[in-house]
């Protein structure tokens, strides 16, 4: 019996503490359960402390970028010295304050630009009285605006104006006011990650020569004083939309659509020279080369304009090969022209092709330098001289002039202030004319009278004289006077020998000469 108490008694204290055992077990388990809602929730709160941080993260990384590129596309000095900055826009002023002096021993009663084309033979009374003016109208001005949209493209806004506008109220008996004109006025777009830009407007022609790669605004021209600068170099100014692409830093590929026009023997109204005997030529009456701008055309109704339909389209390439310290300028072109007219009820056209190319090299590094010109086709509104595009025959079929154009010069850079140059360029045509029986019409035809060329006040019909060439040899110096935190000042002078030589006619082929002295001094208020 007393066995049975105990072992009741050890079975009653074992349930008891299984029992004690399971209530601490429960208890365990729910701290344990509180402990882990907690880490739960402070896990969450950590969670989004930390999607907190990386989205403050992404804004300021994106603002960096945003900095840096900004950074990247602005200037290094966001407004050097010399520049005005608007806007992001950098703006560049050029340009000069200009007197030319200008003595000729024939009369051409020209201003700056000397016409070669125009020398007059001895027929004329203004063979034997020379010219002398002054003259402030090269004055010019020009602004280039700049902007960078991101670190590859950029933007150049160009405009530049002289003084040469003449209109008619501008002549030189008392005011002398001569109009300002616009000599360009482009917009240019650069991709430099693509190396391809595109120039829109007026500015040279892509067939006018550069000094380096592809110039959106500049002209490798002849260092000369004179306007029409010297004969073999051939540009023009007009409006139009020009491609080009970098091939390397070396190469340069270009492609230009600009404005069309054609010049005519005779100007607006197209010319039949006169014969030595036999009745005078006639163009066909039912014949249109070109038209007079009607009131509000915004065209003075002075000019006439070419009955043109497609554009110039000009291609080019240029290359600048590294020599070392020499460096080399190589550049060829190919031109397309369309010549139209009218005449028997239907539209006519003739299609002519040109080319040429330019050298400009260092012979010695900083020293000497030289300039090479040469051009074939039918080119004649872009030559110095300046020479008719094309005459007709007489039923009003265009005959196109072929023109050969070369130039040579060379730059002594004598001192850091001083250069001396030296030039001699030629511009001559062939003879383009179709008979009708024995009536002459074209331009170089050998039945034109020149019988009365060399003879003083004889009638003007007696002198067809059609220029075949033109001839130049110039020399010259330019100084610079001061140069400074003002600006700089420079002065030159120039000489140059012209010739003009006539075609053959009845009565022989006449050639005049003209001695031309010009002297310049020059503000540059921006330089």
């Amino acid at each position: 019996m007393r066995l049975f108490k105990w072992v009741l008694a050890v079975g009653i204290l074992a349930s008891a503490s299984r029992a004690f055992a399971q209530d601490d077990t429960a208890a365990q388990i729910e701290q344990l359960k509180a402990k882990l809602k907690l880490l739960e929730q402070r896990v969450d709160d950590e969670a989004r402390v930390q999607k907190r941080i990386d989205a403050q993260a992404k804004e300021t990384a994106k603002a960096n970028a945003q900095a840096q590129a900004a950074y990247k596309a602005a200037p290094p000095d966001l407004c050097p010295p010399g520049k005005v900055c608007y806007k992001g826009v950098t703006l560049t002023f050029g340009g000069w304050v200009d007197l030319t002096g200008i003595y000729r021993s024939r009369n051409l009663a020209s201003d700056t630009g000397s016409v070669y084309n125009f020398i007059p033979y001895r027929q004329a009374k203004n063979f034997f009285t020379p010219e002398s003016r002054f003259s402030a109208r090269q004055t010019r001005f020009n602004l280039l605006a700049e902007g960078n949209v991101n670190p590859e493209t950029h933007l150049a806004g160009f405009g530049e104006i002289d003084f040469e506008g003449a209109a008619q109220t501008a002549n030189s008996v008392a005011t002398n006011s001569f109009n300002p004109r616009m000599r360009q006025l482009s917009l240019e777009i650069d991709r430099t990650d693509l190396g391809f830009h595109v120039l829109a407007g007026q500015s040279w022609s892509l067939n006018a020569p550069s000094k380096l790669g592809i110039d959106p605004r500049g002209v490798d021209a002849p260092g000369v004083i004179d306007f029409e600068s010297v004969p073999g170099f051939l540009a023009a100014r007009q409006p139009g939309i020009r491609i080009w692409q970098d091939i390397g830093p070396e190469l340069k590929i270009a492609a230009s659509a600009e404005n069309p026009q054609t010049s005519f023997f005779g100007g607006n109204t197209p010319a039949v020279g006169t014969p030595a005997a036999g009745p005078q030529g006639v163009l066909n009456p039912n014949l249109l080369v070109n038209l007079t701008g009607p009131g509000g055309s915004f065209f003075n109704n002075a000019n006439n304009l070419s009955l043109n339909q497609v554009p110039d389209v000009t291609v080019k390439v240029a290359y600048d090969p590294r020599l070392g310290p020499y460096r080399l300028h190589l550049e060829a072109w190919a031109l397309y022209r369309q010549f139209f007219d009218r005449f028997n009820f239907a539209n006519h056209t003739y299609d002519t092709g040109s080319f040429g190319g330019h050298i400009n090299a260092e012979i010695v590094p900083k020293t000497l330098e030289l300039q090479v010109y040469g051009a074939h086709g039918a080119l004649g509104r872009f030559t110095a001289a300046p020479f008719p595009d094309a005459t007709l025959a007489q039923d009003g079929t265009i005959l196109p002039l072929t023109i050969t154009a070369a130039a040579v010069g060379l730059i002594w850079h004598a001192m850091p202030t001083l250069d001396v140059y030296t030039y001699a360029g030629l511009e001559k045509t062939k003879a383009a004319f179709m008979d009708v029986g024995t009536v002459p019409f074209g331009y170089g035809n050998p039945l034109y009278n020149n019988l009365g060329c060399n003879v003083e006040n004889s009638p003007a019909a007696t002198c067809n004289g059609n220029t075949k060439e033109v001839r130049q040899y110039t020399a010259g110096i330019y100084d610079t006077v001061y140069q400074g935190n003002y600006g700089t000042v420079k002065a030159g002078v120039q000489y140059s020998y012209n010739q003009r030589f006539a075609f053959q006619g009845v009565g022989g082929a006449p050639k005049t000469d003209d001695n031309i002295v010009m002297t310049q001094i020059r503000y540059y208020p921006f330089n």
